[in-house]
């Protein structure tokens, strides 16, 4: 499978689970949703689903990406941010290898803002894994069980596809 394929593939899952879909030249394929929930104190998420083929997937790359997702999402979706209300990132750069440090990113890392966040991921189909935070945030951890339904439901393990 090649990234494009795989990114294919997300586009259809996110398509099935009732996200809104754009293409970007900038930041790839983008899926949108909004949730309400009672559970996360009467707050109204905005998610954006970053997904962006590449060869190989870095560290520093991955870094980069996460953080211009984050500032495109806060830009076009957060301007109430605060008011029960949130903006939230899945950003998946799919390749067809992907260095260490952009897994060990993807695990620790939440990138935050104010009323924003982004949960980065790596689709290394040459190892066939996806990676993305493991552990408890302190910080938005109310959103935490959602945020992985949502990478499990879109952003399919490789050998799954």
């Amino acid at each position: 499978m090649t990234p494009l394929e795989y990114r294919a593939a997300a586009e259809s899952r996110m398509v099935a689970a009732g996200y809104q879909i754009q293409q970007s030249d900038a930041y790839g394929l983008i899926g949108y949703r909004k949730e309400f929930k009672l559970r996360w104190m009467a707050s109204t998420l905005h998610l954006l689903v970053h997904v962006t083929a590449v060869p190989q997937v870095t560290g520093q790359g991955l870094m980069e990406h996460t953080q211009a997702a984050l500032e495109h999402a806060k830009a076009t979706r957060g301007e109430m941010r605060g008011l029960q209300s949130g903006v939230a990132v899945i950003t998946a750069a799919v390749g067809e290898t992907a260095d260490e440090a952009a897994h060990d990113y993807a695990r620790r890392e939440i990138v935050k803002g104010f009323a924003a966040f982004a949960w980065p991921t790596v689709v290394d189909l040459g190892a066939g894994v996806r990676t993305s935070h493991v552990g408890r945030p302190v910080i938005g951890a109310v959103f935490t069980p959602w945020m992985r339904q949502q990478i499990e439901t879109v952003l399919p393990q490789p050998g799954e596809v």
